[in-house]
């Protein structure tokens, strides 16, 4: 009895910290097909049009209100892909969770050797924010080049 009561025990002492493991992993896994599915979205609209960050408003792939100017820009995806919402089932991610693409032209990027011509590649940076849940502040970035096609 004391040997089953002392496994009981342990079990209750590790059973939180393997569900807040399990669950910092699920939003890691959740951030990575984020970002990498806006990374593709990007990539899709290609390169001319990333060049005025209002049309990633247009096109729903950043939240309204983005400045209408080339790069750099940063603008936010928070509430067109519900990172904000308290319904369980509205986000993958805990209230106040936030994420951003922030695009640079390559030839800018401190650190290039042999950068391209200016205007012909960037940089596009995706990053998701996320706390709460009893787990500390937590992000999940990727980079990704888009460059310009001869016909764009």
């Amino acid at each position: 009895m004391i040997v089953f009561l002392m496994m009981v025990m342990v079990f209750a002492a590790v059973f939180p910290l393997a569900a807040r493991s399990a669950k910092f992993a699920n939003y890691y896994a959740q951030a990575s097909m984020l970002a990498q599915h806006k990374i593709d979205q990007v990539r899709y609209i290609g390169f001319s049009k990333l060049q005025n960050a209002a049309n990633l408003s247009s096109l729903e792939i950043a939240d309204s209100g983005a400045p209408a100017m080339g790069p750099p820009y940063t603008v936010s995806f928070t509430n067109i892909d519900n990172l904000t919402s308290a319904s369980p089932s509205g986000s993958f991610f805990p209230p106040g969770s936030t994420g951003t693409v922030k695009v640079v032209d390559y030839s800018t990027v401190p650190g290039v050797t042999s950068p391209p011509p200016a205007g012909s590649v960037d940089v596009v940076t995706v990053t998701v924010n996320w706390s709460g849940s009893g787990l500390p502040g937590s992000s999940y970035a990727t980079s990704g080049l888009v460059i310009k096609m001869p016909h764009q």
